[in-house]
């Protein structure tokens, strides 16, 4: 059985709070399905253990916690805590210049213990920071093979910051650089659609290794209450309010659409189920009776049952919106922009909906929503599409072929 690593440099893993997280969650039990695993997590180690009920191959994973690893000391203590995490990040990493990254010092000594004591086959890396971790594990495993998951072209979603003047021009070349030299660092690149997979292969001319590994949903029974009522009482927007696509996206579809679903229902409501807050600019939303605001919740399926359908009304982002892929496998149709159902292998008209003005998208939502046997086809044709191509089940036999076809590099 080959050996991997996988360095996960978030908070709280399980239980997954957002598509992110389910994606790094989802591929870490799939992997452990087929290889001896270990991980490198930002959690408690026996909070993430609370999964091993639900997901037993958890269980027969090497875990390593940076919470649970005592501090040490070194010559750099004796400075205030600052200025030691300063000089230490340097003195890793070889250069005097750049700002320090805290996660690098916290699990730069497991990863040296670790590397140091085993041989990996292949080490995947969950975001474009832990790139800084190749210089040492090649130092001790140089020919392991390193994988980089992309959950996004990151230069994409920066280009789209830049552009609207939240972030800084010179943060996106050094964005754009760092992912046109994936293929002086990696083996491999995990990309979440066909779109990001030909762009990473066009920004580094073709000379790394890339597959689609798609973002999953684990089917279960549907949660379809809603869908087969005949008078619909509810409609549903799951996403973080505190991300700019989705803030942007609810606020574009209350302005230019919610009107005139309400002229046709007068009593329907929008439940809005994620975290954080909507920005200021958007508080008018929240005097409306007609939105329903849960906050974070424990469990999505209640609120599914509730819903007669989604919404994914985005006009910004990048990457695969997992909210889509969860409503079609609780059961929900889901009419969407082009760029909300980015990266998902749909056919308009048959397993979802697609609207890029808002006139199309309040004709098909009242449409759909006084015609429930309209809504129950796309509900079947969904349900198919993904236990066809998200399951992940299927996508984690995808990924242990791919790793066990692949030897180590040279």
């Amino acid at each position: 059985m080959k050996t991997g690593l996988i360095i996960v440099p978030y908070e709280n893993v399980y239980p997954p709070k957002n598509g992110g997280m389910q994606r790094c969650f989802h591929l870490i039990h799939q992997l452990a399905k087929y290889f001896d695993l270990d991980l490198i997590i930002f959690q408690e180690k026996e909070s993430f253990l609370q999964s091993v009920q639900e997901y037993p191959a958890i269980q027969n994973i090497h875990i390593h916690s940076t919470k649970n690893e005592p501090a040490g000391k070194d010559l750099f203590s004796i400075f205030p805590k600052k200025v030691a995490k300063a000089l230490r990040y340097r003195w890793l990493r070889k250069k005097i210049t750049g700002s320090a990254d805290g996660m690098f010092l916290e699990y730069y000594p497991i990863l040296r213990r670790i590397i140091k004591q085993r041989r990996f086959d292949f080490i995947i890396l969950e975001n474009l920071l832990t790139l800084d971790a190749i210089n040492l594990i090649r130092k001790y495993n140089p020919s392991v093979r390193i994988i980089y998951d992309a959950h996004n072209v990151d230069s994409n979603l920066v280009k789209q910051g830049v552009e609207k003047l939240e972030m800084d021009a010179m943060y996106l070349k050094k964005v754009q650089k760092t992912e046109a030299s994936l293929h002086k660092k990696v083996a491999a690149i995990f990309t979440c659609s066909e779109e990001d997979r030909l762009q990473f292969l066009e920004m580094n001319n073709n000379k790394v290794e890339a597959i689609v590994v798609p973002n999953g949903v684990t089917v279960s029974k549907m949660h379809d209450k809603g869908v087969k009522q005949n008078y619909p009482e509810y409609i549903l927007f799951c996403g973080a309010l505190w991300t700019s696509a989705n803030s942007e996206g609810l606020y574009w579809f209350y302005k230019k659409i919610w009107l005139q679903v309400k002229n046709i229902f007068p009593l329907l409501k929008l439940l809005i189920v994620g975290s954080g807050k909507l920005p200021t600019k958007y508080k008018d939303l929240a005097k409306d009776t007609s939105l329903v605001f849960t906050g974070s919740v424990d469990d999505v399926k209640p609120w599914y049952d509730k819903a007669s359908l989604a919404i994914a009304p985005l006009l910004t982002g990048s990457g695969t919106r997992l909210k889509i892929l969860e409503a079609m496998s609780l059961g929900l149709p889901v009419i969407s922009t082009s760029k909300g159902a980015e990266g998902i292998n749909y056919t308009n008209g048959n397993n979802i909906i697609i609207c890029d003005n808002d006139v199309d998208f309040a004709n098909n939502l009242i449409n759909l929503l006084g015609n429930k046997s309209r809504r129950l086809e796309i509900q079947e044709d969904a349900r198919k599409l993904v236990e066809s191509q998200y399951d992940w089940n299927l996508i984690g036999e995808t990924v242990g072929e791919f790793i066990n076809r692949n030897k180590k590099i040279s």
